[in-house]
């Protein structure tokens, strides 16, 4: 009756180290240099929220969910996880919704940068995802040729979102946006942590920074005195 309290993590991951590190390097390698492109193209979608432009940095997160679940989960992973086809799913769904609040979003003026801490927080977070993230495996990981990167790996693509999404939305569109990139940066961060990865709780750490932003926002804005 208490067998299940002899498993440890490791179990529920039905592959070694190397050869997720092998997969990481075989996407690596058939993609290059598309990698260049889609950290460009987030770079831009964090500049569009800091310029207050929801509508098109909402509409230009969506593809990196999308590829990432077909490019990813679907085509790769799909060959070491059998869960792998259904993380594929709630990432177009992701990529689905986004679509969806993008379309809702109004107008496409753009303002000022604000100074409010969750902006800096998210642009931090943001730009570690974007650029710190795939340097992690080349300085102090298994090597460049297994770097992680924004729009065709789950987690930095993960990572950065959450990051602009703090910059962009208030309220329950904010909860209701985050739930599906929370729940992956959970699911990496104990699949890293399984493999005794370097960085693997990066992911953890960066949900823990927005979700307690976000409390911390709402809370405020709850306390502010409507006139």
């Amino acid at each position: 009756m208490n067998d299940w309290q002899t498993y440890r993590l490791e179990d529920f991951i039905p592959f070694t180290p190397d050869i997720y590190w092998r997969l990481l390097e075989r996407i690596n390698e058939t993609f290059w240099p598309l990698h260049i492109l889609a950290v460009a193209i987030g770079l831009t979608t964090l500049l569009l929220a800091l310029r207050g432009n929801k509508r098109m940095a909402l509409a230009l997160l969506a593809p990196a969910w999308l590829t990432s679940g077909i490019i990813f989960h679907w085509t790769y992973y799909a060959e070491l996880n059998w869960a792998a086809p259904w993380f594929g799913w709630g990432f177009i769904a992701q990529a689905v919704l986004l679509l969806a609040l993008a379309f809702l979003a109004g107008s496409v003026k753009t303002q000022e940068p604000s100074k409010a801490l969750s902006t800096w927080i998210g642009t931090t977070v943001a730009m570690v995802s974007l650029l710190g993230y795939p340097l992690i495996a080349a300085t102090i990981g298994p090597g460049l040729s297994h770097a992680e990167t924004y729009g065709l790996h789950p987690d930095p693509t993960a990572i950065a979102t959450l990051g602009v999404l703090l910059i962009l939305l208030r309220g329950p569109t904010l909860w209701l946006s985050l739930v599906i990139p929370i729940l992956w940066c959970v699911i990496g961060s104990l699949t890293l942590i399984a493999l005794d990865a370097t960085g693997a709780l990066i992911p953890l750490a960066a949900v823990t920074i927005i979700v307690g932003t976000s409390i911390a926002h709402s809370i405020k804005s709850a306390a502010r005195p409507h006139i």
